[in-house]
């Protein structure tokens, strides 16, 4: 990021995937709002959109 990032909490949500209530974030396939086991599907990818929601670039890294 380049500016600071802001962290806080929200409730609980149903996930777009699989309808669980829990914790999402947006790492799904469409950038569905995700459940953590849902986003551990495809590792890859939603490592890939995490970086790209910090801003980060898509280099490659270490351990990969």
């Amino acid at each position: 990021m380049t500016d600071p990032g802001i962290i806080y909490s929200e409730k609980p949500q149903q996930c777009d995937l699989c309808g669980e209530i829990a914790e999402l974030r947006p790492y799904g396939p469409k950038g569905e709002a995700v459940c953590f086991d849902c986003a551990m599907e495809d590792e890859p990818s939603a490592l890939e959109k995490f970086r790209e929601r910090m801003g980060w670039a898509t280099a490659h890294y270490e351990g990969e």
